[in-house]
């Protein structure tokens, strides 16, 4: 009798504990409901603290991540996620977004590549987040195949793929400038490196201001002589300023470049984003 009634106690208080404990969809739905309404240190402390395990927690964790912008958890749990799960393909597209975003081009190529789309839809989408990593890696034949694969009837991306085209077209088009050459310029004559570099009025600043000192120089030179104290320092101001120039042509070039190419990188990370977001609304 005593047996029988303690194994109905234990029964009754296991019960009690899985009553108590929120099941995978309603952990899910919740914390869902914290990162859409922009809770995230709550639903960072509801995905950490949960006692759940599984493909959905992974992509809960995941997503929770991405949404915080902590992007190597972001990944790491996202990866988690087994190629059975429904959750699967949604995972590689948001693990390849962040790792589009650190930069990291052809890992996020390769976590497209593991989605096998069994449908239209999610074959057209995979194919628009590839092309979009390969314009990140300014690889623009890569590009063009993936792009002419597209249905861009598809309402999720047609603007976002008008988009992608522009940029293409800006990258394509833009003038190659090397630095060595605008260094070089710029020795031969200052400030012409700058002008190389497209920057007119600072070409144009600089050879006035070298030009005018090394005229300096050469009056001193012709009057004082080589010695004199106004020849030597009018001397050290040219070669500083001649030197600058050089460097500052150099500079400009390689920042110039810097600019053009993270200006695009924004728009086409911007671009890749706004699809998945209309595709996969949480």
């Amino acid at each position: 009798m005593k047996r029988t009634l303690l194994l109905v106690m234990m029964a009754l208080s296991a019960t009690a504990v899985a009553q108590q404990r929120p099941s995978v969809a309603e952990e899910f739905d919740f914390v869902m409901y914290l990162v859409g309404n922009s809770m995230r240190e709550l639903s960072l402390t509801a995905v950490e603290r949960t006692p759940l395990s599984g493909d959905s927690i992974d992509f809960l964790r995941g997503y929770t991540y991405y949404s915080a912008k902590m992007l190597d958890s972001a990944c790491a749990n996202f990866d988690r996620v087994s190629a059975s799960s429904p959750l699967f393909d949604e995972a590689m597209f948001f693990a390849a977004l962040s790792s589009a975003h650190l930069g990291l081009y052809d890992v996020g190529v390769d976590r497209l590549s593991r989605i096998v789309a069994t449908d239209p839809s999610t074959a057209n989408m995979t194919r628009y987040e590839m092309a979009g990593m390969r314009l990140l890696q300014r690889d623009l034949a890569a590009f063009d195949a993936a792009m002419s694969a597209i249905d861009t009837t598809d309402y999720r991306l047609a603007t976002e793929a008008a988009d992608l085209w522009r940029v293409r077209r800006e990258i394509a088009s833009r003038s190659v400038r090397r630095p060595w050459v605008a260094g070089t310029l710029s020795a031969l004559v200052p400030g012409l490196g700058k002008v190389y570099a497209g920057n007119v009025g600072e070409g144009i600043a600089a050879f006035l201001v070298t030009g005018s000192l090394v005229a300096v120089t050469a009056e001193n030179w012709v009057k004082e002589g080589p010695t004199n104290w106004k020849t030597i320092t009018a001397g050290l101001l040219s070669a500083v300023f001649y030197v600058g120039n050089i460097y500052g042509s150099v500079a400009t070039v390689k920042v110039s470049l810097r600019d053009f190419n993270q200006r695009n990188d924004v728009q086409i990370l911007y671009d890749i984003h706004i699809p998945l977001r209309a595709a996969y609304r949480r």
